[in-house]
């Protein structure tokens, strides 16, 4: 059992798969996270546990935060929280794990996610990530998959992953959960490298549909449609204005097989948007 581990309510969940994003590298323009609050904020939750992360974060990185009840002065210490959260018409509860990626022991941290998944009976998890890639937000969102299975991608339409080189918690923690006998599976969304300084309500509405798939129940995502009818209109008018960036859009699209584009002759136009949409008015 996890020493550092806070129990804090019972749990009666129904053969649980377990929902895991982390904050920072592994989560790009915010788009796997924002996976798990916007199924927070639409669905009972019940917090189940908390792991404390002192042996785990330089507080230089990721400091505490200062917080005030009335005059009285308290101190928030970075956590991962074990989230509850009941699907009454289906045959799986899930179990939501969102916190920020730690800066130390890995290893011996995702030992201790296992023990917490193990001991809610989760024998099933699904990771969720996104990365910043040369990809036009003309096309469809690219969701790339990965598993001990190999047949994942294909059975759910996925982009096979074929990537080697550094990674995040993300996909060491997958690797983690099948080595402890849970079996696991990586989502990531792909994210056009010129709007990577903004959050993405596409490609988290990507991975909610992807996640969907994989459990086998759809979610609503009207909310999220909004979302993202509002930001693709003040993108494309960020866009329009310039000749130069439709031509690079066009291009993109034009190479979105081989992914041959430069992303250094691309500065100044990703500067260019970046500033569009931070002051759109």
């Amino acid at each position: 059992m996890a020493s550092d581990v806070e129990w804090l309510e019972e749990h009666s969940l129904r053969d649980p798969v377990a929902v895991l994003a982390f904050e920072g590298w592994n989560d790009a323009s915010d788009a796997a996270t924002r996976v798990l609050y916007y199924l927070m904020e639409h669905h009972d939750v019940t917090p189940l546990a908390r792991l404390d992360l002192e042996d785990y974060v330089n507080y230089q990185e990721s400091r505490p935060l200062v917080t005030l009840e009335g005059r009285l002065r308290n101190i928030r210490w970075p956590t991962v929280g074990f989230f509850g959260l009941a699907i009454p018409d289906h045959s799986h509860d899930l179990v939501l794990i969102l916190g920020e990626e730690p800066h130390l022991r890995w290893r011996r941290f995702c030992l201790d996610v296992a023990s917490v998944l193990r001991q809610l009976g989760v024998r099933q998890a699904v990771a969720l990530g996104a990365f910043v890639g040369e990809i036009a937000h003309t096309l469809p969102v690219p969701i790339f998959g990965s598993s001990s299975d190999p047949n994942f991608a294909d059975r759910f339409g996925l982009h096979a992953s074929a990537y080697e080189g550094p990674t995040g918690i993300t996909g060491v923690i997958t690797k983690a959960l099948e080595d402890e006998g849970i079996e696991a599976a990586g989502m990531w969304a792909g994210i056009p490298h010129y709007l990577a300084a903004n959050p993405s309500p596409t490609g988290t509405r990507a991975l909610l549909y992807a996640l969907g798939d994989v459990i086998g129940r759809r979610f609503d995502v009207k909310e999220l449609d909004e979302e993202v009818a509002d930001y693709e209109a003040r993108v494309q008018e960020a866009i329009a204005g310039s000749s130069e960036l439709v031509g690079y859009v066009r291009g993109l699209e034009a190479e979105s097989e081989k992914r041959a584009i430069s992303l250094t002759g691309s500065r100044r136009l990703v500067e260019e948007i970046e500033r569009f949409l931070r002051n759109p008015n």
